[in-house]
């Protein structure tokens, strides 16, 4: 199905033809354009309409690729059209299948492909002047960039966290990481990496983590300045967890589905630390965040009744700082998540050996 990507760049538009495959990843013919070797020549954010009908999955991020990274997809749940947006930061390598150079803290062990990120902007958050006028404005692009999840079944829940498991992503990385430096090359692993833990009630016991990377430390250090930064300086480097609980907030959308699941889960955001038990594994190059849907009866109902129809769905979160005066605001999301369709009888497994080691399968 040809597909036409319409780029437009400060000075002209140039046109090129994409196709889908069955296997919902794109070919690109970025290479091709006349621009392609000049990124800077492209507005910071381009919007592609696709005639298509179904959700992308997860899509590769590749940091030395020479074009945008086509990271954010939104699906129009009545028009059956996607929009496509590409930032001026970095380039999905959509046509790869392995996991080289950059991409292994993406691709070991495999990314969750029911998984993908999509545009923060179709979310609304709290503006500059919401203490007073209480109005809410479009919530821009995502601070960090999803690299991977994993959605995963345990016997028993990981509450120490993912990022602490010696042979899952974020370890591993950081073992390359230290083997790198050694030989004075550069890593895969990003100077800082947040990651939301979803503990999900059974039958079967499975988490669902996504995995955000902070490119840039001054976006949470406080250092650039803005109140975004300011609030995550807080939250992700302070002492107080208390603080923390009250101030991470997800916004749920259910993008595609049955009416009732749309209705049990709306579309108000939520402190979650207010209706389940959350807590925080935090290191120097990243903090986890954990959150118990098992903690909760009235949370356990509605996580039980999107797994009964989790195939026919599309879900969608995005997770962001609460702002509650001028001084933290306007609020920025940080991440967004959109699970796709997604078959809990077929997730990679996870069998803890003994403490401090485990394995993992496919089932």
């Amino acid at each position: 199905i040809p597909i036409v990507y319409s780029y437009t760049t400060k000075d002209h538009i140039n046109h090129t033809t994409l196709c889908c495959h069955k296997t919902n990843k794109l070919l690109t013919a970025a290479h091709s354009l006349q621009t392609a070797t000049n990124p800077s020549l492209f507005n910071n954010t381009i919007d592609i309409p696709i005639d298509y009908s179904f959700a992308m999955k997860s899509q590769r991020v590749s940091h030395n690729s020479s074009l945008d990274a086509l990271k954010d997809l939104v699906y129009a749940d009545d028009k059956s059209i996607l929009t496509v947006s590409l930032s001026s930061s970095t380039l999905s390598d959509a046509v790869g299948d392995g996991a080289e150079g950059d991409d292994a803290i993406s691709n070991e062990p495999p990314s969750c492909e029911f998984c993908c990120t999509f545009d923060a902007n179709s979310h609304r958050v709290r503006g500059k002047n919401y203490s007073r006028d209480k109005k809410k404005v479009e919530a821009g692009p995502s601070l960090f960039r999803y690299f991977a999840a994993d959605v995963v079944e345990v016997d028993e829940y990981v509450r120490e966290g993912f990022c602490n498991l010696p042979n899952e992503r974020v370890q591993l990385a950081l073992k390359r990481e230290q083997e790198m430096h050694s030989k004075g090359l550069p890593s895969d692993m990003p100077p800082y990496i947040v990651a939301v833990n979803i503990i999900m009630p059974g039958p079967p016991k499975y988490h669902l983590v996504f995995y955000y990377a902070v490119d840039d430390m001054s976006i949470i250090d406080g250092t650039d300045e803005t109140p975004s930064s300011k609030l995550a300086n807080q939250f992700f480097f302070g002492d107080s967890d208390a603080f923390r609980e009250k101030t991470f907030k997800l916004i749920p959308r259910i993008a595609k589905g049955n009416r009732l699941v749309k209705k049990a889960v709306g579309t108000t955001p939520v402190i979650i630390g207010k209706k389940i038990a959350t807590t925080f594994v935090r290191s120097d190059r990243f903090c986890e965040i954990i959150c118990d849907v098992t903690s909760s009866t009235v949370a356990k109902k509605v996580c039980s009744l999107v797994n009964s129809y989790a195939k026919s769905l599309v879900v969608e979160m995005g997770y962001l700082l609460e702002g509650d005066d001028s001084t933290v605001l306007p609020e920025r999301i940080f991440g967004c998540i959109r699970l796709n369709h997604i078959d809990i009888t077929q997730l990679r497994r996870i069998t803890m050996k003994e403490e401090g080691d485990n394995s993992t399968s496919l089932r």
